[in-house]
């Protein structure tokens, strides 16, 4: 029994490599004129040398594996973490998001105190083309322009910028006429259907502004009739420069961002003059238009409708009706 066991060990897959290994370090330290010995020795031992290089990739494709698995498990693991952070984020959130509406119920009732008296409504409005004009002139509804001393034929072909709102829409003269958040000009004229629009460059118009910024120094823009208008009184111990903003000041107070008039083109200072000369190049030019918007104060109705319960306080009945 002893002689079997002994022998199955030496025939077993490890003693025998075992003995494979020792082979090959013995050939390996043979001396260089023993090479006829080395090479049967080398073709007997290459079956072994084989399994062994197959068994290192083996162990070598398994060893990548459980890397990159082990890598997934890493990364799955830290988008855990992740998500747990984001949803307390998110709860925190939501209780912030709670607290503000209780909040802005709790000053609901302050909201009619609070609301401005003015605000600024836009109607939007189109710019009338030749062929528009035209079939108005026809149907004899071309009914602006004429207070401005302007013929029909002339305000059909070559007349100023012709918008399709007029007193039926509440247009009156004097409102800002904007494209965007950038001036065109204002209502010159306003008739029942269409009113005639002046624009920042030509005669006769004339707006308050601010240069550089709504906040910044303070004049009044005039049209000249050229391709440029003019800022007038406008210290020249301001501070002013070539490619300023120049921005309306007609809806302070009202419009939550002034709109543009255009910027500084040209700067001179008269010798010993006390005020600039500033010349601006518009925002927008009226051949490129075709929607406008006609901006129109107006009361507030949330503050009118406070008014109206403050004047008229209810009083308590009394007993007997007195």
């Amino acid at each position: 029994m002893k002689l079997s066991t002994n022998a199955s060990r030496l025939t077993s897959p490890a003693a025998l490599l075992a003995c494979g290994v020792v082979l090959a370090c013995a050939l390996a330290a043979l001396p260089g004129s023993w090479a006829a010995l080395k090479s049967p020795a080398a073709w007997l031992l290459r079956p072994g040398q084989q399994a062994a290089i197959s068994l290192r990739e083996h162990a070598g494709r398994a060893s990548t594996w459980i890397g990159s698995h082990w890598q997934t498990a890493a990364r799955l693991a830290e988008a855990e973490r992740e998500l747990d952070q984001l949803r307390r984020e998110n709860a925190e959130l939501a209780t912030e998001r709670d607290a503000l509406h209780t909040r802005l119920l709790a000053a609901g009732g302050k909201k009619d105190a609070e609301a401005p008296l003015l605000r600024a409504r836009s109607l939007s409005a189109r710019v009338l083309g030749s062929q528009a004009r035209a079939y108005l002139a026809r149907r004899k509804l071309l009914d602006a322009g004429t207070g401005e001393g302007v013929e029909p034929g002339a305000l059909v072909f070559a007349g100023p910028p012709l918008v399709d709102r007029g007193t039926d829409a509440d247009v009156r003269p004097g409102q800002l006429v904007v494209n965007g958040r950038r001036v065109l000009g204002k209502i010159a004229e306003a008739g029942s259907h269409t009113s005639i629009v002046r624009v920042m460059t030509e005669p006769g118009y004339r707006d308050l502004v601010r240069i550089g910024t709504p906040g910044g120094p303070q004049g009044i823009l005039d049209g000249t009739g050229e391709p440029l208008a003019r800022v007038r009184l406008v210290e020249v111990t301001e501070p002013v420069a070539e490619g300023d903003p120049v921005y309306s000041a007609a809806g302070e107070g009202v419009l939550e961002a002034p709109p543009l008039c255009g910027r500084v083109a040209r700067l001179e200072r008269p010798v010993g003059a006390a005020h600039w000369e500033i010349w601006v190049e518009p925002a927008v030019l009226p051949e490129r238009v075709d929607r406008v918007a006609v901006l129109r104060l107006e009361a507030n109705p949330d503050r009118v409708a406070q008014n109206r319960r403050t004047d008229y306080p209810i009083r308590p009945s009394t007993p007997g009706g007195r």
